[in-house]
């Protein structure tokens, strides 16, 4: 019997989502993208999203984000009510978004300098999360210099830099390689196990979402909606041997199941 993981530190990051819905305008019409979400994630949780395309994992993420206002419902971190973007929700992107004209300690600093938050000055700031995901010696390069990898690096140091209480991140690995994608998201684990952070990640790959979460939301589609929560007990610290064992293997099978499920009542739909 694995050992459990151990519980969080984490005593800020809880999410609210409550009776959520969204809607679009398209050619006239409104087409309802997200119908009537429930989730509540417990400070230090890492949550996935997964699901097929087109089901509103992303949507429902910049919601959280505050980049979509919802049509109907709420969501709070820590009691207090999203109205827009704030510096208390890191965000990464599959792109990494950096300023190509700054150099990457430069990136990571910027945060900190235009919201004083962080820990010491701005630049102490980048260059501690810069040691964390290990590139300290790329501090002086601009982002076209290096690999996809180590700008994704850097797009989450920078959204790290802000001390968030929240970290949301819409299939951050998405672009990358096999070897480069596990070594990332082993990357990932220790960076939430050292700041006890709370991760809300979207991703349409099954495999990812099992290795990386507490909790998988499977989404179902039209409209978008939470279809089943699965609890993930692997024990942590996990690693590609994390992969073949029988829990896993047994939690993919549900997961894919479930999207394949999904997938076809989409299909039929749109036939």
């Amino acid at each position: 019997m694995p050992a459990p993981s151990p519980p969080s530190l984490a005593t800020q990051g809880r999410v609210s989502i409550d009776n959520l819905s969204v809607s679009f305008s398209s050619r006239g019409k409104d087409m309802l993208a997200i119908q009537d979400v429930n989730i509540t994630i417990k400070p230090g949780e890492f949550v996935c999203l997964l699901g097929p395309s087109g089901c509103g994992k992303s949507t429902l993420l910049n919601c959280v984000a505050g980049f979509v206002k919802p049509s109907l419902g709420s969501i709070s971190v820590d009691n207090e009510l999203i109205t827009g973007p704030g510096p208390d929700r890191g965000m990464v992107f599959q792109q990494h978004s950096l300023y190509p004209w700054k150099t990457v300690l430069q990136n990571i600093a910027f945060g900190p300098e235009v919201t004083g938050r962080g820990q010491g000055s701005p630049k102490s700031t980048a260059q501690t999360f810069l040691r964390m995901v290990g590139l300290s010696k790329y501090a002086d390069y601009y982002p076209h210099e290096l690999s996809g990898g180590m700008q994704q690096r850097v797009g989450i140091a920078r959204a790290l830099a802000n001390y968030p209480r929240l970290l949301l991140m819409d299939e951050p690995f998405g672009a990358l390689d096999s070897q480069t994608r596990l070594m990332m998201q082993e990357n990932l684990l220790k960076l939430w196990r050292d700041l006890s952070i709370t991760v809300l990640f979207v991703t349409h790959d099954v495999d990812e979402a099992v290795f990386l979460s507490d909790r998988v939301l499977v989404m179902g589609s039209n409209p978008g909606r939470i279809v089943k929560d699965l609890s993930v007990s692997l024990s942590r610290p996990r690693n590609s041997d994390t992969t073949v064992s029988r829990e896993f293997v047994e939690l993919r099978k549900t997961c894919l199941d479930l999207i394949r499920h999904e997938s076809l009542k989409a299909f039929e739909m749109h036939n």
